[in-house]
């Protein structure tokens, strides 16, 4: 059930992943042909780009308390100025008290992924580096394409953490190159989470400390 009065932006992405509006302008205008079980949807701005009628879309909803859900649907119409599509049932991609994040600079092997319902196992475990983590799941880049949809498994920490992590989002530039892999993890047990949840303390508690040693050099 889309949460109406806590939206806080809107994010489309194409069916490649690449970001193509994000806006706070939403509204739920009245269904004239309205198809049971979802709810239509439309966005105002300026400059959007013309997508084609049925052509496939995600759409991602940020509310305000840090819950970001995501729905596979299709253009009803799109104009410079608007667009409308329709959704039903959404997905949760993460949860507010799993929100917070930090930024990393450090590198994880992956032995092999999953796709649909086949794995595919790598010759040599392939290196991913980590860009950005949280409890629920993590931004990697890889020389490795994977798609959305992707189970892929993550050995990092010293090989503490053997986690699979589905990936939510191809993160992409301005020229449509792959910058990252935004992903969720699946298989996280409490054990796990509060190694990773001890892990992403001790990285605010460094960050913190170079934060005071740069101001400290600075006044002097």
């Amino acid at each position: 059930m889309i949460n109406k009065d806590k939206i806080s932006k809107v994010l489309i992405y194409n069916s490649m992943g690449k970001l193509l509006i994000s806006t706070e302008s939403v509204y739920f205008p009245k269904d004239f042909f309205k198809i049971k079980g979802s709810e239509l949807v439309m966005l105002k701005g300026s400059d959007y780009p013309v997508i084609a009628k049925d052509e496939r879309i995600e759409a991602i909803f940020e509310y305000i308390n840090g819950d970001r859900v995501r729905y596979q649907t299709k253009v009803d119409l799109c104009t410079e100025y608007q667009m409308n599509f329709h959704v039903s049932e959404g997905e949760m991609l993460q949860e507010r008290r799993r929100s917070f994040k930090v930024m990393v600079d450090f590198n994880a092997m992956s032995p092999f992924y999953i796709r649909g319902e086949e794995m595919y196992s790598f010759d040599d475990p392939v290196e991913l580096h980590f860009i950005n983590l949280n409890l629920g799941g993590v931004l990697f880049s890889s020389t490795s394409e994977f798609e959305v949809g992707d189970q892929v498994m993550l050995h990092f920490l010293d090989g503490e953490m053997q986690l699979l992590a589905e990936v939510l989002r191809v993160q992409r530039d301005e020229n449509g190159d792959i910058v990252g892999y935004g992903c969720r993890f699946m298989n996280i047990n409490p054990s796990q989470e509060e190694k990773l949840a001890r892990f992403i303390f001790d990285c605010q508690l460094a960050d913190r400390e170079r934060r005071k040693a740069a101001a400290a050099k600075k006044r002097w």
